[in-house]
């Protein structure tokens, strides 16, 4: 039997998966009703520094959720005093779904470059 080549790494990084929840259209329809919105099907994927498992993934992000709520409220409109004032881990939890993943392959040759 012929091996299979290995043709990933593992990077150091874990990986959140965001995606958007009807409250969070409701609130981009209110600030701009002349375009409204009825779906998002993609979402952003944010890499962190790479934890032991899923509940320390959770920790960091339950401590670190605004970061991420203020960017994803940010690409949809910079005014920040249209923003949720109190963004709480529970409101976030209400805008948006999100997907932990502990394991990150690269399946590919060159480099990753911050940009």
């Amino acid at each position: 039997m012929e091996a299979i080549p290995y043709f990933y790494d593992s990077i150091n990084r874990n990986a959140i998966l965001v995606k958007p929840k009807p409250p969070l259209l409701t609130w981009i329809n209110s600030i701009y009703p002349e375009s409204a919105v009825d779906a998002i099907d993609e979402g952003t994927v944010y890499l962190v520094r790479q934890r032991g498992s899923n509940q320390e993934i959770e920790k960091w992000l339950q401590r670190n959720f605004d970061n991420i709520f203020q960017n994803e409220l940010n690409n949809w409109h910079t005014d920040d005093n249209d923003w949720p004032p109190k963004r709480t881990f529970k409101l976030f939890r209400e805008w948006f779904d999100y997907v932990i993943y502990p394991i990150v392959l690269d399946m590919e040759e060159d480099q990753v470059v911050k940009e």
